[in-house]
């Protein structure tokens, strides 16, 4: 059964944004005095939230100093480096093929939705994505349990029939919070193990469609 509903979590899952994220991470944390080795890997902070990374990174929970790092990290992002990304082969076309399909194209990620919609706008897939939800610069709706239970609320939408594309386990257990079956992209940055709740795995963009078609939404 085609859903009439289906969230995609961005990094790691329609693009790969590794390059940008980390040359962004690296020049905010040296700003603050924080080194990091050459080959030192942030693959963890891909689809994380940015205070989380910075009281990990900076060893501190005084929420100004935090607050600081964010503010300085997305001024960097936005001066360039959120451009840099590629999509990964066989998004587009998935993409066309299941709103050809019926279902409704929406973006979930945890990036703020204001840098989002402007990557979003400048990928191949931009046309048959009908909204970009993201976070909102005070933190708002930067957990994917929050940020999904929003979605349906402005989309109108209950979770049966409603499916959930991501890479991490932020995206399958923010997903399962709100009843919503998920299929974990095991292309991007996070392990099969940490997808193993969700309702499939796919290795491969391509794979997306016919995998749709042949499951079952209901979430384990």
């Amino acid at each position: 059964m085609t859903p009439r509903l289906v969230m995609f979590d961005l990094d790691g899952t329609l693009i790969d944004s590794r390059s940008g994220i980390e040359h962004s991470l690296r020049l905010t944390l040296k700003e603050f005095n924080v080194a990091m080795e050459e080959g030192h890997d942030f693959t963890w902070c891909i689809g994380g939230s940015l205070w989380t990374i910075f009281e990990h990174y900076l060893q501190t929970s005084d929420v100004h100093t935090i607050d600081s790092a964010v503010a300085k990290y997305r001024h960097i992002y936005r001066d360039g480096p959120m451009f840099e990304y590629k999509v990964y082969q066989g998004v587009p076309e998935a993409l066309m093929e299941l709103s050809a399909l019926g279902s409704k194209i929406v973006v979930a990620t945890a990036k703020a939705h204001e840098y989002a919609r402007e990557v979003v706008s400048t990928t191949p897939f931009a046309l048959v994505v009908a909204h970009v939800y993201g976070s909102e610069f005070d933190g708002t709706n930067v957990a994917k349990r929050d940020l999904i239970h929003h979605i349906l609320k402005e989309e109108n939408f209950e979770p049966d029939g409603v499916l959930m594309v991501g890479d991490r386990h932020h995206d399958v257990d923010g997903a399962l919070a709100n009843g919503v079956g998920t299929i974990g992209a095991a292309y991007g940055y996070g392990t099969r193990d940490e997808l193993h709740r969700a309702v499939a795995i796919i290795d491969a963009a391509s794979d997306l469609v016919d995998c749709v078609q042949h499951l079952r939404l209901e979430p384990r």
